[in-house]
């Protein structure tokens, strides 16, 4: 039996960008005021700002150094913490160590940042226009930034002590759920958070950020504050969308954050939960019988076909009957086309083997980007794969889901009983791309008498295979040009709007939201969604369709109507 697969949780920075990360927050409080002030100097006259230099240095190191090794004391506590914690559970990478110290090395928010830049910008501009009042407030500003930054530090040291106890011993919790955790694709979902006597001090909210997975576009944002502290409380949220997948939420990002919002202290990572949603099935229908140049019936003909043939009786011809059905000598003397209809004598079961092609190739990148263009896609794959399932299990066939896993073992067969509709869809639940198995393995020689039904949304040129094969194979083609969300933009236009965002206020004042720095990564996610909607339009093209329809093996295109699937041989 295959293992589980979780999705993938969220991209973890390079090591290089984490050691850089570590290196300009450590820097940035303990040398930068420094740095500016020598840059300046050298373009300014500060002869009189050098009479007083030691005792600026004095003044500086008096303040700063207390700062510095409180921050650095803290910093070395909770990383090492946060170590025995993830080696307790196996993780011994230097990676993982790297992303401890840079969350906690991160302690200025990006409102923090802007009033610490603007401080200096003051510092600078005091120094050269020899603006002593400007100079007296910037260096107000740093100072109670730095006095701030301090606080939080040392209060957050002996604080992480208190919470950790307290969520070891179970007197203190934080719980998280989805509710209900297990629904069908498209249903209603609630996350919540239980807190159960956490420690939250004066001056000091307790703040939870997540980023879900993009499929699920939500992302979890809880503030708990002083007055909420060591009580019982429960915070929830709806997920605005719950397609299908079996979701393993890693801990959400735990952190304490001043009043004024310029500082963060991380304190831990907890509250990891799963959700699992599941595939529907929905009614399958057949458009005309496709061409094939075998005499023999595919395996999907059994869908037009009723349970009995020996006893018949008759009705009109409509279109899309077997024409091999037709009894001449009725219809000469009715004077319209008459069809003979099967009543008494079982169908003999067929095995059908029906195979998931959920194939990538590998030059198409992965990530976020990729889960959104092509994640609906996979579902309708998936849905169209378990609705054959149900529909050739009704008619008393033998049939047997293939997924190929990506992983070992490269397959995940599942046979379908009766009954057991829920083990199909949740298999149909982990489902996803993989750049591993394609075609030429999934379609290996079956023995003769066990059909193959592929269910594609072909991308890239097929595989070598086999000569075809006639109505022992049969192609069920998804259209992936029909499944990209909506009319792609020019990336480069989408750009050039998005940076209106940075100067029109297009959330609630006051909101981190509306920062130049969050603007910008929400202008740099649209650009990258548009270029990979653009690259997959470009890949799904017709050439792979007249590929499969060229082996002249039956052949079925899918299309929605209404809330069914018709598959349709022309």
């Amino acid at each position: 039996m295959a293992t589980e697969r979780a999705v993938a949780p969220p991209h973890r920075p390079s090591r290089a960008r984490l050691v850089a990360g570590i290196a300009a927050h450590t820097a940035l409080l303990t040398l930068m005021p420094f740095v500016v002030g020598g840059v300046t100097g050298f373009y300014a006259e500060v002869s009189q700002v050098g009479a007083t230099l030691g005792a600026l240095v004095r003044f500086a190191s008096v303040l700063l150094l207390p700062v510095l090794v409180a921050q650095l004391a803290g910093i070395a506590v909770k990383v090492r913490r946060e170590r025995d914690a993830a080696r307790s559970e196996g993780d011994r990478s230097t990676d993982a160590l790297l992303d401890a110290v840079h969350r906690h090395v991160r302690v200025l928010t990006d409102k923090g940042l802007g009033m610490f830049v603007g401080g200096l910008v003051a510092v600078s501009l005091s120094l050269v226009f020899k603006f002593a009042e400007l100079g007296v407030i910037a260096v107000l500003g740093l100072v109670t930034l730095y006095l701030l930054v301090a606080a939080a530090v040392v209060l957050s040291t002996f604080v992480v002590t208190r919470f950790e106890q307290r969520l070891a011993t179970r007197r203190g919790t934080i719980g998280r759920e989805f509710a209900p955790a297990l629904v069908e694709a498209g249903d209603s979902v609630e996350e919540r958070f239980h807190f159960e006597r956490v420690p939250v001090p004066a001056g000091f909210n307790l703040r939870l950020h997540q980023e879900l997975p993009a499929r699920l576009a939500t992302e979890t944002r809880h503030v708990v504050g002083p007055a909420a502290s060591l009580q019982r409380i429960t915070l929830s949220r709806a997920l605005r969308r719950t397609p299908r997948g079996d979701y393993h939420i890693g801990p959400a990002e735990i952190a304490y954050t001043d009043l004024f919002g310029l500082t963060r202290v991380a304190v831990a990572h907890s509250a990891g939960a799963r959700l699992k949603v599941l595939p529907r099935l929905l009614p399958i229908g057949l458009g005309d019988s496709p061409k094939s140049h075998s005499p023999e019936e595919g395996a999907l003909s059994a869908l037009r076909r009723l349970p009995t043939d020996d006893h018949l009786r008759f009705r009109d011809y409509v279109p899309g009957d077997d024409t091999r059905r037709i009894h001449w000598k009725l219809s000469l003397k009715v004077g319209r086309l008459q069809v003979r209809i099967p009543e008494t004598v079982t169908i003999t079961p067929r095995k059908v083997r029906l195979v998931l092609d959920n194939h990538l190739p590998a030059g198409l990148d992965a990530g976020d980007e990729s889960d959104l263009v092509l994640g609906d896609a996979l579902d309708h794959l998936v849905e169209v794969w378990l609705s054959l399932a149900r529909a050739l299990l009704e008619r008393g066939e033998a049939v047997t889901l293939v997924m190929p896993t990506g992983e070992e073992p490269p397959f995940e067969e599942t046979e379908c009983r009766r009954g057991a509709q829920a083990r199909w869809r949740e298999v149909g639940s982990r489902a996803r791309w993989q750049r591993r198995t394609d075609l030429h393995d999934a379609i290996p020689a079956y023995e003769r008498g066990a059909f193959v039904v592929v269910v594609t949304a072909r991308v890239s040129p097929l595989p070598p295979l086999a000569p075809p094969q006639g109505a022992w194979i049969t192609w069920v083609f998804l259209p992936l040009a029909d499944e990209i969300p909506g009319p792609v933009a020019d990336p480069h236009a989408v750009a050039g709007h998005a940076r209106l965002d940075a100067l029109v206020l297009r959330f609630p004042a006051g909101s981190d939201e509306n920062a130049i720095t969050v603007a910008h990564r929400r202008t740099q996610a649209r650009r990258r969604l548009e270029l990979a909607r653009a690259a997959m339009l470009h890949r799904a093209s017709n050439h792979h369709e007249a590929e499969l329809r060229a082996r002249a093996e039956p052949f079925y295109r899918v299309r929605r109507a209404g809330p069914a699937y018709v598959l349709d041989a022309r």
